[in-house]
């Protein structure tokens, strides 16, 4: 029997997933998979957990008690902290107030222009238009604070390519909003699709964890210009806007699936069994949404579960058609009475999945409740449906 080529997928959910996947890697790590593991794509939470574990060659416990002693510390904590003792607050703060400014005189003026425009003729009036197109780049944010964050405190300046060999290959996925495509960080090649790959090998750790993790509605997008070499072979410099991965694809399989192209896609791997571990809340049953802000938060909710739902999908037919082995969804909202090996002292759903989505302190108990669940649904699953995985391994 050919051992199989393992793919794992660690979603996104702020710290709720860093503990929830801590729990299925120590799962994965007593069953003797996670060391058959030859890939980890990873999203926003989950690239948090997935750098710390890609990083490093050590044992299993030493990189559990970091992973533990970052959930109780907390990154926002830490945040604070730098904008307080380092110049990044300072700097943000001045960003703000110059893109503000700028955006505000752009806006005046364009108005000034639109009323201008109707003291000529209609047909030239369409000419009458200022496209600002924001000139200026975001050069410091709350984002950057938290990069430095990771910079200092958590990867300790580590750079994609110094991460070793030893380890599976890690994809953070991050997503280009000026191209509307998936944007990946690995030590193989980072770039995109769209725009090719970049030419620098000095990407930091921390620059692909806080694109990953800049959850839109928080964190402002990564602004920056990057050196891409092109299909045609020229280099050209383009601006990209790098926002949390889960904007894209929360679960992080795209870059798993087997009918991937290599002469069009960046980072493309040989898998033929994937474990995605899912950091998801489930079912929602959200109150009712009356104004705007509410009905376009649950707007975006909606899409984004539909998309959740045809990654989900498309691993069924993926299976069916014989391109993958088998799969496994470790899944924080799973519903426990379709366990067919449910443990006596399983962490129900109820008490675990309603954890909310943000990088403050957790306390021990919360650590323990998610991390204990993703390795109790992890081990269940794998007895019920793949237990060839664990014997193989």
């Amino acid at each position: 029997m050919t051992k199989p080529k393992i793919g794992l997928a660690l979603s996104g959910g702020g710290s709720r997933a860093i503990a929830f996947h801590l729990g299925c890697l120590r799962a994965l790590n007593e069953l003797g998979i996670l060391d058959h593991v030859s890939v980890i794509s990873t999203v926003s939470g989950g690239s948090v957990i997935g750098a710390l574990f890609a990083a490093r060659d050590e044992s299993f416990g030493d990189f559990e008690a970091r992973v533990r002693s970052l959930l109780s510390e907390g990154l926002l904590r830490r945040a604070l902290w730098k904008i307080f003792t380092t110049n990044e607050g300072l700097k943000a703060l001045c960003c703000w107030l110059l893109l503000a400014t700028t955006s505000i005189f752009f806006s005046v003026l364009s108005a000034l222009v639109w009323a201008l425009s109707f003291m000529v003729s209609s047909e030239h009036r369409s000419g009458w238009r200022i496209r600002s197109g924001a000139p200026l780049t975001r050069f410091a944010s709350r984002t950057t604070i938290l990069q430095r964050v990771f910079e200092e405190d958590i990867y300790k300046h580590r750079r994609l390519r110094d991460l070793p060999r030893s380890k599976p290959l890690l994809i953070v996925n991050a997503a280009d909003l000026r191209t509307g495509s998936a944007f990946y960080f690995s030590r193989a090649s980072t770039g995109s699709w769209r725009l090719g790959e970049v030419a620098s090998t000095e990407i930091s750790l921390a620059h692909a964890v806080s694109a990953s993790a800049a959850y839109p509605m928080l964190l402002p997008a990564i602004d920056e210009t990057l050196p891409f070499n092109k299909r045609d072979g020229s280099r050209r410099e383009e601006r990209v806007i790098l926002t949390d991965g889960g904007v894209y694809d929360n679960l992080g399989l795209a870059p798993l699936w087997p009918d991937r192209d290599p002469s069009v896609s960046l980072n493309v791997a040989e898998v033929d069994t994937i474990i995605c571990c899912r950091a998801g809340y489930g079912l929602r049953f959200d109150p009712p949404s009356q104004f705007l802000i509410a009905r376009l938060e649950s707007a975006f909710s909606c899409i984004f579960d539909r998309a959740q739902n045809a990654s989900m999908n498309r691993l069924f037919d993926l299976k069916a058609a014989g391109r993958l082995k088998g799969f496994l969804l470790p899944y924080l909202g799973q519903d426990d009475a379709r366990l067919a090996h449910a443990p006596d002292d399983l962490v129900a759903r109820e008490e675990a999945y309603s954890y909310p989505t943000d990088f403050s302190a957790m306390s021990d108990e919360w650590i323990d409740k998610l991390s204990r669940r993703g390795e109790q649904l992890t081990k269940a699953l794998v007895a019920q449906y793949m237990p060839e995985l664990a014997t193989s391994a």
